[in-house]
C-alpha cells in the first residue's frame, strides 16, 4: 500500500472511531498485507454497543469524500458481514462491517461450543470468524473488547475439536456420489462432489491440528505448518484435482482421495490410543 493510501487509511480509522457506539476496530489482515488496487481489498470490522445509525455513517463518509470514492452506504445487512458500507481507497476497495460486541461475543461461544461445525451460505464457515478474530490486527480497542476475544480464542478448545472430528469425519465416510461418477465418468459431477468432501476433509484436518479453519484461501499453505497430515497431503491433494480433470483419470483420483482420507482416520484412531481424542 502507497504512503498516501496508509495515510487516508488512518484518518478513516480515526474519524471511526468518533461515531457514537464504536468501541472496537479491526482489520481481518495483517498491516503488512494492506493490498494495493487490483490486489484484494480491506475489510474492516467495526464492533459496537449499538450500531451507528445510516444517517451519522453518510455524515461521517461525506467528511471523507474528498478522499474516497465509489460510496455506498448500508449495502448489506448480515449475520455474518453485519451492516456493511463501501468506498475506494485510491482504487482499493474497502468494506466497514458494524456487530454489535452483544451479538458477536454470543456468536463465537456458539461455534466455540460447536454449535455451528459446517459451512453456511456462500460459503461462509463459522469457524472461519474464529480465525479472523485470532488473527485480527487490532486498531482501536479502549475496552479490551478485541484483545479479550483474541485470549478467548487462544486455545483452541477440546470439546470442538471431537465434534469437528466427529462430524467431518463422519460425511467423509459417505462417499455414494464420488463413486457414481466415477461409475459413469462424469468429470463435473465428480467435481461437485470433491468440493463437498474437500471441505468437510479441510475441517477436519484442520480441527486434528487444533487451527480454525479460515477459508479455502491458502489452503495449501496453511497445511504445510501442519505436524498433523497425510503424508504428503500437499502434493496428494494437488494430484487429485489435477487427476479429476479428465474421465480417463476419475478412477485414479478417487483412489489416492480414498487413501488420503483412510490416513487421516488412522491419524485420528492414533489420537484415540493417546486419549487426545474421543470419537
Amino acid at each position: 500500500m502507497s504512503q498516501q493510501t496508509e495515510q487516508i487509511f488512518k484518518k478513516i480509522v480515526n474519524e471511526l472511531t468518533t461515531l457514537k457506539g464504536v468501541s472496537a476496530i479491526g482489520l481481518s489482515r495483517g498491516k503488512e498485507q494492506l493490498p494495493n488496487a487490483g490486489e484484494g481489498d480491506i475489510d474492516l470490522f467495526i464492533y459496537c454497543s449499538s450500531i451507528p445509525s445510516k444517517k451519522a455513517r453518510v455524515k461521517l463518509l461525506e467528511k471523507l469524500s474528498t478522499l474516497i470514492t465509489d460510496i455506498q452506504v448500508e449495502v448489506a445487512d448480515s449475520p455474518f458481514w453485519g451492516s456493511s458500507d463501501f468506498f475506494k481507497i485510491n482504487g482499493v476497495e474497502t468494506w466497514l462491517m458494524f456487530f454489535t460486541e452483544q451479538e458477536t461475543e454470543k456468536y463465537i461461544q456458539a461455534v466455540l461450543r460447536g454449535a455451528h461445525l459446517d459451512k453456511v451460505d456462500n460459503y461462509f464457515y463459522p469457524v472461519g470468524r474464529c480465525a479472523m478474530l485470532h488473527a485480527m490486527w487490532v486498531l482501536h480497542d479502549p475496552f479490551d473488547f478485541l484483545r479479550g476475544m483474541k485470549q478467548k480464542l487462544s486455545v483452541y478448545p477440546e470439546d470442538l475439536l471431537q465434534l469437528m472430528l466427529h462430524y467431518h469425519l463422519k460425511d467423509l465416510h459417505d462417499t455414494e456420489d464420488l463413486q457414481r461418477a466415477v461409475l459413469r465418468k462424469d468429470v463435473l459431477f465428480y467435481h461437485f462432489a470433491l468440493d463437498l468432501a474437500l471441505d468437510h476433509f479441510l475441517l477436519a484436518l484442520f480441527a486434528l491440528n487444533k487451527q480454525y479453519f479460515p477459508s479455502r484461501k491458502r489452503s495449501l499453505q496453511y497445511i504445510s505448518t501442519f505436524s498433523k497430515k497425510p503424508t504428503d497431503c500437499e502434493k496428494k491433494l494437488l494430484e487429485v484435482v489435477k487427476l479429476g480433470a479428465s474421465d480417463v483419470t476419475l478412477e485414479k483420483s478417487y483412489r489416492l482421495w480414498s487413501d488420503l482420507v483412510l490416513e487421516l482416520q488412522e491419524l485420528c484412531n492414533y489420537m484415540v490410543l493417546l486419549g487426545e481424542y474421543v470419537p
